[in-house]
Formats: structure tokens, C-alpha cells, sequence
């Protein structure tokens, strides 16, 4: 996607969040990502971004760089926190599943007790009781304002607990003017679909077959010259190590 194609959908009043959507498709049909990065420019989509060529290319390209930098940054949280939780689970007994969980939480920095059990393999209750566990060492930080649907990630990730509160929704029959001083809990809540199973983190399989043969080969030239040293040694053509 270049500059000239998103000015008519935006002079003609489109909204810039499709082309937001439609740039992270582009990169990965492109090939420059593999994953579906929120990498778009958003800062270069603003109202009072110049739109001439020779200002908004600079615009977009330092807007890019700056995105990047923030999600290496958070990259480098999330991989901190999963270190610092892998050491606090460690010593654990071989049976325990809180290492794989702390990997499970790592992979998808969000999680609720029927994805990591399905992940794991065990029981919701026990998938519960084990993030409830992580929350009362700091392991975990629940991120939900709600009793079902609960939401789990790692230690750091507090801030995505203002990004998914629910919305203030008015009371029913109740009129405009200065809210209660008690804050009443809401009733129902819409059901919401929990989150796909988690697969299991492959171990990676390498192939030493290459390697092996370099070092067999290795060793047969070493045992042929120390055998050619030891002729030679015996022929007088080398001198001994003891002799003067």
C-alpha cells in the first residue's frame, strides 16, 4: 500500500482504521512480516499530517520506526517478566505444571483457566487454583473486573487492566445527574466466548547426523597422523621428545 492509494478513501471520508487493517495485511502478503505486527503508521494517518509525498513518506517512515521500538520494548518486558516467573517456579517437583504454565503465559500473554487447561491438560479447577497461585506469589496479574471470564497474564502486564475494564453503562430508568456514591455491581454480563486452546510448546527437534559425521572424520584424520608420527618417530626421521 503506497500513499496514493489511501488518499481517496480518505478524502472521500473514510475512516483510518481499515487502512490500518488493510497495511498489516500488506506487510505480510508483502513478506517483510510473518506475523500480523500492528506495524501501520498511525501517527502518519492523522488529520494534520501533510499529505504531499515529500512530507508524509518522512512522516509515515519515523512514525514505523517509532512503533517498532515501542513493541521491542514491550518484547523485552514480556520476555523479563517470563524469565523472572520461570525463576520463581523453578525447584519445583518434576510432576509440577507451573514451569509449562509460565510458558503457556508467555506465549499468549492472555489466558483464562479453560484455554491454560486445555493447554496443559488438567482440570479448569486446577488450572485455577495454579493462577490463583501465581497471583498470590506475583507471579500473574488477573486483568478482568469480572468473577467469570477471568482473565490472567504476567507480572507487568498491569496496564491492560484499564484497557479491558467493561464500560460505565447507565442504570436503567435512572436520570442524568451525579452518579451514586456506592458503586452497585452489575447483574448479568453478555456471555463472552472463551479463548482458543493454547497448543503445547514443541520441543525442537535438531538433526546431528551432519555433525556426527564431521567429528568421526575428524577423528580418523587424528588417528592417521598420529599413527604417520609414530612411523616416523620409529624411523628416526622425527626426533623423540626425550631425546637431547
Amino acid at each position: 500500500m503506497n500513499k496514493s492509494s489511501s488518499d481517496p478513501w480518505i478524502d472521500s471520508g473514510g475512516t483510518r482504521p481499515p487502512v490500518r487493517a488493510a497495511l498489516i495485511r500488506f506487510w505480510m502478503k508483502c513478506g517483510p512480516l510473518r506475523a500480523p505486527v500492528p506495524l501501520t503508521g498511525a501517527k502518519a494517518l492523522s488529520p494534520e499530517t501533510p499529505w504531499d509525498p515529500a512530507s508524509w513518506i518522512p512522516a509515515f517512515l519515523s512514525a514505523l520506526a517509532d512503533e517498532a521500538a515501542d513493541y521491542l520494548e514491550l518484547l523485552s518486558q514480556m520476555e523479563r517478566a517470563w524469565l523472572g516467573a520461570r525463576r520463581a517456579v523453578a525447584g519445583r517437583r518434576r510432576t509440577s505444571r507451573a514451569a509449562a504454565a509460565v510458558d503457556i503465559l508467555a506465549a499468549a500473554p492472555l489466558v483464562s483457566a479453560t484455554s491454560l487447561a486445555a493447554g496443559l491438560g488438567i482440570a479448569i479447577k486446577n488450572a485455577t487454583r495454579l493462577l490463583d497461585e501465581f497471583c498470590g506469589n506475583g507471579i500473574a496479574v488477573e486483568v478482568t473486573h469480572r468473577s467469570k471470564r477471568r482473565l490472567f497474564g504476567l507480572a507487568g502486564l498491569e496496564p491492560l487492566r484499564d484497557e479491558v475494564a467493561p464500560p460505565h453503562r447507565p442504570e436503567l430508568g435512572r436520570r442524568p445527574g451525579r452518579p451514586r456514591s456506592v458503586i452497585v455491581r452489575e447483574g448479568a454480563e453478555a456471555p463472552v466466548p472463551p479463548l482458543p486452546p493454547v497448543s503445547r510448546i514443541e520441543r525442537l527437534e535438531f538433526d546431528h547426523s551432519e555433525i556426527q559425521r564431521w567429528i568421526a572424520h575428524a577423528d580418523q584424520v587424528i588417528r592417521h597422523t598420529r599413527r604417520a608420527l609414530n612411523e616416523l618417530t620409529q624411523k628416526g626421521a622425527i626426533p623423540s621428545s626425550g631425546s637431547s
